[in-house]
């Protein structure tokens, strides 16, 4: 994927990670730009293979980010600041992850500038122009829902003014200091992005590389957290026209996997897997995956109740088993997520520590969810993509499920997204936000998952997203601050 690495390197330093600080401290040192670095197809292949570089070579687009989000939910205790939603400007403001994805997002709106630029001629054909601009705009889509979703109160109504940071040029001087968009232009610029690349893009080939499936689904799962939420029918309708067609069109080469423990020891090259976080074309798989390759070997504690649901279901003693502690001078065994950890930092120091942004199976969970929640389907409709997705699994073999009405369903649907997806990408999280515990006998009833997951935490939902970082916020005064977030 990176076979030119060292010019990559090169226009990395010159271009992508020139930050916002060195903007207020100093004139940028180099006077090399888009339209003299990237002049013929080869350099657009490169600066698009830049994008994936910077996701591969920063943790937090690992376990840093989806373990932080699994405390939150209330799954995985480990990282307390989150699991307590004890965060605030300044202290615990995840400022890291914020310049990892806005770093993401200025590389993206570099590919994009110069390859819009360079001649048409330079390229095989039109339409692969048209790809591979597209194949940045779904980077960018990609980047800043995340950025969203982690930063911003995207559950709020159109008018609410903490959408995300937006800027869909190179940062420099001019853009340093913007507003934030409202929820409703975050939603559409977001949705622009992804709808050219839905249109333009080429279909799955390799989980190594964004492709038009990616962005469907990102887009289906945009609609159905933002419809669920604010309770619109449309969005859900829209989100499942979605999940079906990628279902119908989808290439026979991505399909899901018998074997949950072979897919796992696969990582990025299972069959299952939409698109992953490579890291093969670096030295050291682990270096860039502290989570999953250290801290959850030594720090995997979990809730009581995701514990017991878990330990409940076949899938246990496949994906949870012993294996040789991280640390090079500890031999002892540690009960470890194995589908995450393999055998950790010493014994498979070069295992496919894949981070799991989109796999086959969460696919059968949102149309399940889907259905279930529009009127338009019977319970045996929205029961059946779960089924079909148990069927599928030999290893374990997965029963049947019959749940005796949509409440019942919509339970066994939120169980199975936690089972399934735990510490892989944030689904269990958005999950306890969205689906209501309507069985619990206390102060939590009728309430989301998230407040019987931590009965002893005091939180609204100001805490559902992170505050806007404070070396954002001294930079960048017109970034306002979400609600009790601040300092």
């Amino acid at each position: 994927m990176m076979k030119k690495l060292s010019y990559y390197i090169m226009l990395l330093g010159i271009v992508f990670f020139t930050s916002c600080e060195d903007f207020l401290d100093q004139v940028p040192k180099h006077n090399l730009t888009l339209d003299n670095a990237v002049t013929d197809y080869s350099g657009a292949k490169n600066i698009l293979n830049g994008m994936y570089a910077i996701v591969a070579s920063g943790s937090e687009f690992g376990g840093a980010t989806w373990c932080r989000l699994s405390s939150q939910g209330g799954f995985y205790s480990s990282y307390t600041a989150h699991f307590n939603m004890s965060y605030k400007e300044g202290s615990n403001d995840m400022s890291g992850t914020w310049k990892s994805y806005y770093t993401l997002v200025n590389s993206a709106n570099a590919a994009i500038e110069a390859i819009s630029n360079l001649a048409e001629n330079k390229f095989p054909t039109p339409e692969r122009k048209l790809e591979m601009i597209a194949e940045a705009r779904c980077m960018r889509g990609w980047a800043y829902t995340n950025l969203f979703w982690l930063f911003g109160r995207w559950w709020d109504a159109d008018d609410s003014a903490y959408g995300i940071l937006y800027r869909d040029k190179m940062a420099n001087l001019s853009n340093l200091q913007v507003p934030r968009i409202s929820v409703g232009e975050s939603y559409t610029k977001i949705f622009e992005d992804l709808d050219d690349a839905i249109a333009n893009m080429p279909d799955f080939t390799t989980s190594r590389y964004l492709s038009r499936q990616m962005a469907q689904v990102m887009k289906a799962k945009i609609l159905l957290y933002r419809g669920v939420m604010r309770g619109s029918t449309q969005d859900l309708k829209d989100a499942l026209t979605l999940v079906e067609t990628v279902k119908w069109d989808a290439p026979a080469a991505w399909q899901m996997e018998t074997d949950i423990a072979a897919m796992y020891e696969a990582g990025w090259d299972s069959k299952e897997v939409l698109w992953a976080r490579y890291l093969g074309d670096f030295a050291s798989t682990t270096t860039y995956e502290f989570d999953y390759s250290y801290n959850i070997g030594y720090n995997n504690t979990y809730s009581d109740i995701a514990t017991g649901w878990l330990k409940e279901d076949p899938r246990y003693e496949v994906v949870m088993d012993s294996a040789r502690a991280p640390e090079t001078w500890d031999t002892k065994k540690v009960f470890t997520p194995v589908k995450l950890y393999h055998g950790g930092r010493y014994d498979t120091k070069d295992a496919p520590y894949a981070t799991y942004y989109f796999r086959y199976a969460e696919l059968y969970l949102m149309e399940a969810e889907l259905k279930a929640r529009l009127d338009d389907y019977s319970l045996e409709d929205a029961l059946k993509p779960l089924n079909d997705m148990r069927a599928c699994r030999t290893n374990p073999v997965l029963p049947a499920l019959s749940p005796s009405n949509k409440q019942a369903l919509l339970r066994a649907i939120f169980r199975e997204i936690w089972v399934e997806q735990f510490l892989e990408n944030g689904s269990e999280y958005f999950a306890a936000l969205r689906f209501i515990n309507d069985t619990d006998a206390s102060a939590a009833q009728n309430k989301p998952w998230i407040y019987t997951l931590k009965p002893d935490v005091n939180f609204t939902e100001n805490q559902y997203c992170w505050p806007i970082p404070e070396n954002e916020r001294i930079k960048n005064p017109l970034a306002v601050q979400n609600p009790e977030l601040g300092n």
